[in-house]
């Protein structure tokens, strides 16, 4: 017996049925150079049916030296169908062939087992079985994601056209042309429209238009906030003053030009960021300022995942002021409650950061220091109506 043909078997249990059947599954593979034809799959499990169930036990050789013209006239193929299938195979590393190329194939077998093969040897299918199975395993973690953000994406969409914004419906119409996205499965490209689409949603739940001062006390102020019936004042793509929208265009490469540059070398380089990429980005840094997973949850599940990373943005930058700066957020997990408790600051905020340069922040003075407030994050709440002044001293 060949030494250099023998396999090692299949796994307790598993049988050449089986194995065909995991060919049909692992076809679609899960990119484009794993794709098996059609073609290519009706010829491995020709291969498979050909051989004996004896030829699959361990120290055995499977595999077939039938001639290509048989084997074509019984898949009703062509030869060259059948060469180029062949060749598939064999590059994706379900076969090898023991033949020299254009040889007559022929082999020979002795008490029952193969002794002698100059044809198709399926040694790699059947040694490869934990990576065909792996592989299996990640076409249907795959499957399962393209199917959870399909979801998501008609999610966001319906909440878009839900919004009755003009502007914003259209704008998600281009996102998502005839909003069909049943014959799309690429998970980057759900992600791109999930991620687009939720950046809409951002916009839509920053207010915009014409806004007041409010008459409250300091401690638990609401320095700038929306007319009443909002949500005919809210835009699709802009979110600024009431004069002059295109102020504040809240925007990922915004939100990433204020943050710090400790900040900014959380997100990707050599290309814009993604509200991904912030939300990533915003996760690692809240362990700087003592803030939990549970409390960034929190905030995520009431504020939204974007606007929750705008908080941990600005929060950050407040941390960094001078030790003796009377804004300076001296406890992450306060400011962020306080945040939690009054949302409208964060727009004031935003401007504030706009307006507060880099170069004025304390280098290297980020390190949360601990605070004597504890009335139910009031500090927090300090911080929102503080940095509101600063904004509406900057935008007057």
């Amino acid at each position: 017996m060949s030494i250099s043909l023998a396999h090692g078997g299949l796994p307790d249990g598993v049988t050449p049925f089986k194995l065909c059947d995991l060919v049909a599954e692992i076809a679609p593979g899960t990119c484009k150079k794993e794709r098996l034809s059609a073609t290519a799959v009706r010829l491995l499990q020709y291969f498979i049916r050909a051989c004996r169930q004896s030829d699959f036990e361990p120290g055995k050789i499977c595999g077939s030296w039938e001639q290509p013209q048989t084997m074509a006239g019984e898949l009703r193929i062509s030869t060259k169908v059948l060469h180029n299938a062949e060749a598939e195979l064999l590059e994706a590393g379900f076969i090898e062939r023991t033949h020299t190329p254009h040889a007559r194939r022929c082999g020979k077998r002795h008490n029952g087992d193969i002794v002698a093969l100059a044809g198709i040897s399926l040694r790699p299918l059947i040694e490869g079985w934990a990576k065909w199975q792996a592989r299996r395993e990640a076409i249907e973690l795959q499957a399962s994601a393209v199917f959870s953000l399909k979801q998501e994406v008609a999610a966001l969409n319906r909440e878009v056209r839900a919004s009755d914004n003009p502007g914003a419906i259209e704008r998600a119409g281009e996102i998502l042309p005839r909003g069909r996205i049943s014959r799309i499965n690429d998970v980057e490209k759900l992600e791109a429209l999930r991620d687009a689409l939720e950046a809409l949603l951002v916009l839509l739940e920053v207010p915009s238009g014409a806004t007041k001062s409010s008459d409250q006390t300091e401690e638990i102020v609401t320095p700038i906030i929306p007319e009443s019936n909002s949500s005919k004042n809210r835009s699709g793509a802009r979110c600024g003053r009431g004069d002059d929208d295109r102020a504040t265009m809240v925007t990922p490469d915004l939100i990433a030009g204020i943050a710090s540059s400790d900040y900014r070398n959380l997100l990707p380089h050599g290309r814009s960021p993604s509200w991904r990429d912030l939300i990533d980005a915003s996760e690692t840094a809240c362990r700087w300022h003592g803030i939990s997973e549970a409390a960034f949850g929190q905030a995520c599940e009431r504020l939204g995942r974007e606007r929750a990373a705008v908080c941990v943005v600005v929060i950050d930058r407040n941390a960094r002021l001078p030790g003796e700066h009377r804004y300076r957020a001296r406890s992450g997990r306060r400011c962020l409650t306080g945040l939690l408790r009054n949302p409208t600051g964060l727009l004031p905020m935003l401007r504030a950061a706009q307006g507060y340069p880099e170069g004025q922040l304390g280098v290297g003075s980020f390190t949360p220091e601990p605070s004597g407030q504890d009335d139910h994050g009031s500090f927090g709440k300090l911080a929102s109506a503080s940095l509101a002044k600063l904004a509406k001293g900057y935008t007057t």
